[in-house]
């Protein structure tokens, strides 16, 4: 199991072009949330609260392009149902920026085929929307984990 991780994870790093030095360095205290939906915004924000983390938010690809610009951002969530946007072609611009980060998407309907589309678009995970308390905070903290574990692969 974690083979096949660290596989995903290698994989994500080859096609956003990022060395694994820069994606272990990634600074997790900021949230980009890209989404337009209410409760998305006021899950994130309770576990940003919770989790100690400050919360930025864009309803757009290109107000998050702003954001991401003029502040260091370590996790990007992501809502699929992003009005005006195509899911893919958004989480790809907002990836391909310098610096690392890590990619989440959420969907109402998460299920095994959309995680494996997330995966190949360069995301890292698929999260139900609004995003839980209770499982949210452990998946940003596994990337964490085994971004930290795995610090000896070259990309």
């Amino acid at each position: 199991m974690v083979s096949s991780w660290r596989n995903v994870v290698h994989g994500l790093l080859k096609r956003t072009g990022f060395a694994w030095s820069q994606w272990s360095q990634i600074e997790i205290r900021t949230v980009l949330a890209v989404t337009n939906d209410p409760g998305c915004k006021m899950s994130l924000r309770v576990i940003s609260l919770e989790q100690g983390w400050r919360i930025l938010f864009a309803d757009s690809v290109e107000d998050a392009l702003r954001v991401r610009s003029l502040h260091r951002i370590g996790v990007l969530v992501y809502d699929r149902a992003l009005r005006g946007a195509d899911w893919r072609q958004g989480l790809r611009r907002l990836i391909s920026c310098e610096e690392p980060l890590i990619p989440i998407v959420v969907s109402d309907v998460p299920d095994a085929r959309l995680r494996s589309e997330v995966l190949n678009c360069g995301g890292y995970d698929l999260a139900r929307n609004p995003p839980e308390r209770s499982c949210f905070p452990s998946l940003v903290n596994g990337a964490l984990r085994l971004a930290e574990s795995m610090d000896s692969i070259e990309a």
